[in-house]
């Protein structure tokens, strides 16, 4: 009796592996194309949010002389008159932004990816960017701390600030300062790279091999004027 129950079975279980043998192909087959779909979706939607922001950034031509502006489209928004140059990304090129944000990956290491700073314990490796009087003060400030670094003179942060004159041009010093000063809520004027070539050549001067005093900046600065 075993055996013809067995024998009788066997046909069932043969179907049902066969089915359970095609229908998991299947559905990873279809779960793989759904998350195809989606990605390559996402990444259209990318490229689509990319060259809108590229035709945005493009100005348009000018009319001839004499001719009269053409009337914005029905239900168009009226554009908003361009940022002042005080301050602000809307003022800035977004190329300088991006070259100082990968800059920056040298000063992230203490800084941090977010500026607030890399905290050690109850420590921080450096202080934060957002807010900082010396980095939207006079760009004098920032870019005399830049190439000379600042001394460890005491605890206050566990890292030291040194010169970074000999890692950054004059283009990459200006595009790190002006994506600093204007990244993480912060806004103030781009730093050129004309101001940072001027300062790397009235700052060579100062003998500052582990870097300057915090509290000798403004002086230093305030001389070289």
């Amino acid at each position: 009796m075993s055996a013809d129950n067995s024998d009788s079975k066997n046909p069932i279980l043969s179907v049902i592996g066969n089915a359970f043998l095609i229908l998991v192909p299947v559905s990873l087959i279809v779960m793989l194309g759904i998350v195809g779909i989606a990605f390559l979706g996402g990444g259209g939607m990318e490229e689509v949010k990319a060259e809108a922001a590229v035709a945005a950034a493009t100005p348009a031509p000018a009319p001839p002389a004499g001719a009269a502006a053409p009337a914005p489209a029905v239900g168009a928004e009226v554009a908003s008159a361009p940022a002042p140059a005080g301050g602000g990304t809307a003022a800035i090129d977004p190329a300088v932004m991006a070259l100082g944000k990968a800059s920056y990956a040298m000063c992230a290491a203490c800084h941090g990816p977010d500026g607030a700073g890399i905290k050690v314990g109850t420590f921080l490796m450096a202080p934060s960017l957002i807010g900082s009087k010396i980095l939207l003060g006079d760009p004098d400030l920032s870019l005399l701390v830049t190439l000379k670094g600042i001394a460890k003179e005491n605890m206050n942060y566990m890292g030291m600030m040194a010169s970074l004159a000999a890692g950054l041009d004059d283009q990459k010093l200006a595009a790190v300062l002006t994506y600093t000063r204007n990244e993480w809520g912060n806004s103030a004027p781009p730093v050129t790279v004309e101001q940072s070539a001027a300062a790397r050549a009235k700052y060579a001067g100062v003998n500052a091999p582990a870097g300057v005093k915090r509290t000798e900046i403004e002086t230093i600065v305030g001389a070289h004027k």
